[in-house]
């Protein structure tokens, strides 16, 4: 054990003598801080949008107040209210936004056919969304195995180069050693430039040190070990510095972008899923449809999933806001199992990849950070599932004064059903015993090429 600590305490000294490392590690903390800087400007848009309900909500009901007054149909009022709900970010989600570029966090319901409002957001610039956000989790899982195969490809190919491989194999009796002191000292130097970065975000942000705070830091430092397991057995199987920047950056580019890639592909053929528009497209055909149909008929087809209205009196006239709302109701019930159906492959795809992401540390922290920070798919759908349970709660508020042909008096607008977004705790967290397997892995296969000939 000593003669690795005195050969760690020898490449410390070197290490912080190369001009070359200060600039890779000054790099990546640039890079950090400017991922630190976006996610903070992207926090706080976020939190000036959420701060903003509450007074387009009340402008919105002092004016229907004041059309409506003193007394309104439930109907008419119903109809024009629109319910704001939202998706609150954790200071963590400044970290890895996940999908929650491409989701709205804030939806605006109203009493109608909730499948043909849950889908619709205000869509960025394209291009910019194809190009995906820079954040700290893109920094940690393509700009820091980056910086590490670069400090650490040539470990001994470098000495192999110069000839003076033998000559230090003389010296320490092995080469083992000696590159797992190498590759180990400059892991270290990435892994602390990155633990800064994310210290600075935890006093900026803030962040508190939760379970899932240092879990993001577990998760950043499993993912470099499975790289520095990659490059030393890059550094153990290439006899040249060539060799060994070519075969780190074919392993960076198939672990960062063809991986993937492939993933998403294959996935998307195995496993379609239909577009969220879809939905809404058949809901609204479904509602507007009932415009041609016998009123009696929309009623019983509505009373047949709502048994507890089955005994109000039947629509006579051309027009009633019970029938109305029965209609858009029974749009969603036309879709439902397709609904389902769609929630529930989103959900298998994401387990699916959850499981095949193991193949590539990258792809694996990604799905780990996005996670932690609850900015993942199964975040958001939990997030629509609350707005469906609040929709529900604004059928049971209205529809037994609808249903009764009540007005409303200017004391109801003030007991109207209010969302709560209160976030349920995170599921179990994936676990970080693959990446630390990819590592045991590749440094396994390390050791095997530094017994046997090298490239």
């Amino acid at each position: 054990m000593k003669p690795f600590l005195r050969l760690c305490r020898w490449e410390i000294r070197h290490l912080l003598r190369d001009g070359q490392a200060w600039l890779v590690c000054g790099a990546l903390f640039a890079a950090g801080l400017l991922a630190l800087w976006t996610g903070e400007r992207r926090l706080a848009r976020h939190h000036a949008e959420i701060a903003g309900l509450p007074a387009h909500y009340a402008t919105q009901m002092a004016g229907i107040a004041k059309q409506f007054s003193p007394e309104g149909e439930a109907g008419y009022v119903a109809y024009y209210t629109f319910f704001p709900t939202h998706h609150p970010l954790a200071p963590l989600a400044g970290l890895a936004v996940g999908v929650r570029d491409i989701v709205p966090n804030v939806t605006w319901v109203r009493l109608l056919g909730l499948e043909g409002q849950l889908y619709e957001a205000d869509l960025g610039n394209p291009a910019l969304q194809a190009l995906g956000n820079f954040d700290l989790a893109f920094v940690l899982c393509a700009l820091a195995p980056l910086a590490l195969l670069v400090l650490a490809h040539d470990a001994l190919t470098r000495e192999r180069d110069r000839g003076r491989f033998p000559l230090l194999l003389a010296q320490g009796g092995s080469a083992g050693p000696l590159l797992a002191a190498r590759v180990t000292i400059r892991a270290l130097a990435v892994g602390l430039t990155c633990t800064l970065v994310f210290g600075l975000a935890c006093a900026r942000l803030p962040i508190p040190l939760t379970a899932e705070a240092l879990g993001w830091l577990a998760a950043t430092w499993s993912h470099l070990a499975a790289w520095a397991g990659f490059v030393a057995w890059i550094a153990a199987a290439t006899r040249t510095p060539t060799a060994s920047l070519a075969g780190a950056l074919t392993l960076w580019i198939a672990q960062v972008v063809l991986l993937p890639a492939l993933l998403n592909l294959a996935l998307a053929t195995a496993l379609p899923v239909r577009e969220g528009l879809e939905l809404t497209v058949r809901q609204r055909q479904e509602s507007h449809a009932a415009w041609d149909k016998p009123r009696a008929e929309t009623m019983e087809n509505f009373f047949v999933h709502n048994p507890d209205w089955s005994g109000t009196p039947p629509v006579t006239g051309r027009f009633a806001w019970k029938w109305y709302y029965a209609m858009q109701q029974t749009g969603d019930e036309s879709v439902s199992a397709e609904s389902a159906a769609y929630r529930e492959n989103l959900r298998a795809r994401q387990r699916i990849t959850a499981r095949l992401a193991w193949l590539g540390p990258a792809a694996y922290a990604q799905l780990l950070f996005s996670q932690r920070a609850g900015s993942d798919l199964d975040a958001h759908l939990a997030y629509l599932d609350r707005v469906r349970a609040f929709h529900a709660d604004l059928r049971a508020y209205f529809y037994p004064m609808v249903f009764a042909d009540r007005n409303l008096t200017p004391a109801d607008y003030a007991s109207f059903p209010q969302f709560r977004a209160n976030v349920p705790p995170p599921p179990a967290s994936l676990p970080l015993w693959p990446l630390l397997i990819l590592a045991a892995g590749s440094a396994t296969l390390a050791a095997r090429h530094l017994r046997g000939p090298t490239l």
